[in-house]
């Protein structure tokens, strides 16, 4: 009896003790106060001087989830809608894609995917797929230039199987820590989406840009820069777009799901930051540099890739100025 009795409360306290490491992975959990990295933010360029730029959400799918699981902290089940989208920028000197949003043929390439993956992060319901939206914009594949990489997540990459040919531009350092495992992970399916289409790798030479540490300036005239956003992955690249009219615009690739995570700032719940984090203390410098952006340039919009709200805002933004110019 007593060691039925010991064995009993041993089983209880263990069950709180559960219970309480559950509980303490829903509290929101403390941040430093301020960014330890000093880079100055830099000057904007003379608008006058700056390219129209054309940017446009290409939303191929989403997923609900409850924003307790998007944002830490969040103690409400409201639904927040993650998208899968592509960027469809056009500016003078060149027509390209930020991100690919979901291929065609996209159900295909997850047939051979684990129960759990297609139940968490391979769960999405299909709306329309990149190849369609090109069509329905009059465009074919060949009408691109190229296609610019936030990082290399299967999720990011999975609408290059109706981009035949396209030239694609990955950062060198996401390229190489991608061949240390990524490459292979779920049976290769990243490997797989990126169908062998020809590449180039670039690095972030360039000197620091508006508080980060390095940037790269894509078409050499001040308008797209491109700026590391490491953690989620090694080389995870974020877009910083200047243009002559409309609103100046911050792509932050995976940074962040939601505006949420950023302006508290929080990360998502353990459960999913752990399984889409590479570096958890750097992703958390990542998110205090985005926090610091924000306050710095409270009229900038910052649009993280799976935003579905803020990326229907900045279109609704987008066709009401063009009413105007037209």
């Amino acid at each position: 009896m007593k060691l039925r009795s010991r064995l009993a409360l041993g089983g209880g306290a263990l069950g709180a003790l559960g219970a309480g490491i559950l509980l303490t992975s829903f509290l929101p959990q403390k941040f430093a106060t301020t960014d330890t990295d000093t880079t100055a933010p830099g000057s904007l360029p003379d608008r006058q001087g700056l390219p129209d730029i054309d940017v446009t959400f290409l939303r191929c799918g989403s997923v609900v989830v409850p924003e307790f699981l998007a944002v830490r902290g969040a103690f409400s089940s409201r639904p927040r809608e993650i998208s899968h989208s592509a960027v469809l920028i056009r500016h003078p000197n060149g027509t390209f894609l930020y991100d690919t949003g979901l291929c065609t043929d996209i159900e295909l390439f997850l047939l051979d995917q684990s129960w759990f993956f297609s139940q968490t992060l391979g769960k999405f319901k299909m709306e329309q797929s990149l190849g369609n939206h090109l069509q329905q914009l009059n465009m074919r594949p060949n009408d691109l230039d190229f296609v610019l990489l936030s990082h290399l997540h299967w999720d990011h990459v999975a609408g290059i199987p109706d981009l035949p040919g396209v030239p694609l531009r990955i950062n060198q350092l996401e390229f190489d820590a991608a061949h240390q495992g990524l490459l292979d992970q779920n049976n290769g399916l990243v490997r797989r989406l990126l169908s062998n289409n020809p590449f180039t790798l670039y690095n972030l030479g360039g000197s620091a840009y508006e508080g980060f540490r390095s940037s790269y300036d894509l078409f050499g005239d001040g308008s797209i820069l491109l700026v590391p956003l490491p953690g989620h992955t090694p080389g995870q690249i974020g877009m910083i777009i200047n243009r002559a009219h409309g609103a100046r615009l911050f792509l932050v690739g995976d940074a962040a799901w939601l505006v949420d995570n950023y302006t508290l700032p929080a990360t998502m719940h353990p459960f999913l930051w752990s399984r889409v984090t590479s570096d958890d203390a750097t992703a958390r410098q990542t998110l205090l540099k985005l926090h610091r952006f924000m306050e710095l340039y409270p009229e900038v919009p910052l649009i993280a890739m799976h935003d579905a709200q803020m990326q229907a805002a900045f279109l609704h933004i987008e066709q009401e100025r063009q009413k105007v110019h037209v």
